[in-house]
């Protein structure tokens, strides 16, 4: 018994996280590919699949790759992380992730230059996270604020952060980081940035 992985194309069950790349569904199988294509397009399978199946991606599959169940799983997991990377939306998935610019009142320190701002990056909406850093939000013990937004947050400053979506966490970290880096050029004195 040898495991493979299997993708297909699918209707637009979820909102697309790249609007040029299709929604997938990727899943482990021992039975030969196109015999599990068969099977599911045809409603032998998760039953929100349904009559949303529309190609087997057979680019995106790999027959017979390994006996190992633990490696298989692995290995979907590392195929799963790789699509959702380029844009792909896998497994009704639609995770984005958004860097974001909070101005800060520039009263709180001696010499704001071109302006005191904060920048973060969240998998929320932006709006959603200026609202937990002023309301001091957590999650249990764990805080969900920065405490120089939720003491000098002022706004929202979309207009100063990236028009661009971050299909995975370490895009999106590099993309805050730089994104700091860049309005600190710029001469704004900047917090958070991580």
């Amino acid at each position: 018994m040898r495991y493979s992985l299997i993708v297909l194309e699918l209707a637009d069950i979820v909102p697309r996280r790249d609007p040029s790349k299709p929604n997938l569904f990727a899943s482990i199988t021992i039975m030969p590919i196109a015999e599990r294509f068969e099977l599911i397009a045809n409603g032998r399978g998760p039953k929100w699949l349904a009559r949303n199946v529309r190609t087997l991606r057979q680019d995106l599959s790999c027959e017979n790759f390994t006996p190992d169940y633990e490696k298989a799983k692995s290995y979907k997991s590392e195929s799963v992380s790789a699509l959702r990377s380029e844009g792909y939306t896998v497994n009704r998935n639609t995770d984005i992730w958004t860097v974001y610019v909070i101005e800060l009142h520039s009263s709180a320190i001696q010499e704001p230059g071109e302006g005191y701002v904060y920048v973060g990056e969240t998998m929320k909406t932006p709006e959603q996270r200026f609202t937990e850093h002023k309301n001091r939000s957590k999650n249990g013990k764990t805080r969900l604020f920065s405490p120089v937004v939720a003491n000098h947050g002022k706004c929202l400053r979309m207009d100063l952060a990236p028009e661009v979506s971050y299909f995975d966490k370490l895009s999106s970290k590099r993309a805050e980081a730089e994104w700091a880096q860049h309005l600190r050029s710029l001469g704004y004195i900047v917090k958070g940035g991580h």
